[in-house]
């Protein structure tokens, strides 16, 4: 078998990506923030001492 030629990155580009530090269960997620269903946005730092459930799904099997 022959390997895959490696990525070209995009033009105007120099690299393809970057590699994203792994987070490990019980490592505190970096801070960031998300648009709320009533249109403001809200902060993980704002939800700081409570339970946060983050839940990511492909759109082709979301109800929109």
């Amino acid at each position: 078998m022959t390997p895959s030629p490696p990525p070209v990155p995009p033009k105007g580009r120099s690299s393809v990506g970057t590699e994203t530090p792994t987070l490990r269960v019980g490592m505190p997620a970096p801070d960031f923030d998300l648009p709320a269903h009533d249109g403001t946005r809200v902060s993980l730092s704002q939800l700081r001492g409570k339970r946060v459930v983050l839940a990511f799904m492909v759109h082709a099997f979301t109800a929109t």
